[in-house]
């Protein structure tokens, strides 16, 4: 959308923007439900439904009885002014995930100082195998200045990267992929985390990983498994454990792991949540942690801030990555930059579950 609705008088900018896309013709009958523009200008409902009732008094648009609001006032004949907007294209809403919702609210904050409007596209469709000439209606629909990807497949990657689009990967890129990307250097926390086990004493050690993940999944194991070898001579043993995500699948890897004669004891966990389940299945079990197993997730969400023992995690910074990601998006409409690779350290932080 044109323009982002500042914090005076946010109705009115609110229903400016509205009003600016209906004349641009991005919206043809009806309009959007709430809820889905709540998410894409980032306002609350209340702002969205005093905005629309604004446009509804303008005669722009008109409000039906358990129905969408219909367009009355249809594309404008002035000429299209180059785009303003950024989309954030992911596959899953922000509930739940409290470091990205912060972390996109921040890219909010900086882009709109560029002039740029921040805004979320959340569907799972793009993310799956679909033709070429779903995603050109796509990409021809929202047509934005630049497009940030998160949690995107390969192929997804590659449509961008095929098609020259400005496009900014918010993550790991795959190999051969022109493009663009921000994300943590998981290859650091993977060596970091094995010399932190082998400091207290494990040599037996796992990485939990989920598969199939996104590019930052291969990344973290290749860079697990170069950590373990480089510690081989100190009697580490360092073994991958694939698992698809579901309690059932994490909680029959682990049956097997702990049924070894001698089971390992040190789990780096990649997300947040997946180490909260095996710190849950070892208390259930019997295991005492830190003392029989210790637990570091490579990942950070809030909530482990509230568990029970302690989670040794690795944090990032939401400002930091969303001041490099802002950067990185102005660079790439800008037309510079367009293969750079961005790495940003984490921060270690101590717990219980370490020792």
């Amino acid at each position: 959308m044109k323009r982002l609705p500042q914090k005076t008088s946010l109705v009115t900018q609110t229903a400016a923007v509205i009003r600016e896309e209906i004349e641009a013709g991005r919206w043809t009958s009806w309009l959007p439900g709430e809820h889905e523009l709540c998410a894409q200008l980032h306002v609350s409902r209340t702002t969205v439904r005093a905005a629309l009732e604004e446009l509804s008094r303008q005669q722009i648009i008109k409000s039906h009885q358990g129905r969408r609001r219909e367009i009355i006032v249809r594309k404008s004949s002035r000429l299209k002014t180059k785009s303003n907007r950024v989309v954030i294209l992911m596959p899953d809403p922000l509930q739940g995930m409290m470091f990205r919702a912060f972390l996109i609210d921040r890219m909010r904050e900086h882009l709109a100082k560029e002039g740029y409007l921040l805004e979320t596209h959340v569907s799972r469709v793009p993310f799956r195998a679909r033709s070429a000439q779903e995603m050109e209606k796509l990409a021809t629909m929202l047509n934005p200045a630049g497009w940030v990807l998160m949690s995107s497949p390969e192929a997804l990657q590659k449509w961008f990267a095929d098609r020259h689009l400005p496009c900014v990967i918010a993550g790991t890129r795959f190999h051969g992929i022109d493009l663009p990307s921000v994300d943590v250097d998981y290859g650091a926390v993977c060596h970091h985390a094995v010399g932190k086990f082998l400091s207290r004493g494990h040599q037996r050690i796992v990485l939990l990983n989920p598969h199939p993940g996104a590019a930052g999944e291969a990344v973290t194991e290749a860079g697990f498994q170069k950590a373990a070898l480089e510690a081989k001579a100190r009697g580490v043993e360092g073994t991958v454990v694939t698992h698809n995500g579901t309690v059932e699948n994490i909680r029959s890897r682990l049956d097997t792991l702990m049924a070894r004669r001698e089971p390992p004891t040190g789990f780096l966990v990649s997300r947040a949540r997946h180490a909260l389940t095996v710190l849950c299945y070892m208390s259930q079990k019997g295991f005492r942690v830190p003392k029989d197993v210790a637990i570091i997730s490579r990942d950070h969400e809030t909530f482990l801030e509230d568990v029970i023992p302690s989670m040794a995690r690795y944090s990032n910074k939401s400002s930091v990555l969303a001041a490099r990601l802002s950067r990185t998006v102005i660079e790439m409409v800008h037309g510079t930059n367009r293969s750079v690779d961005y790495k940003i350290m984490s921060q270690f932080v101590p717990g219980e579950t370490l020792g």
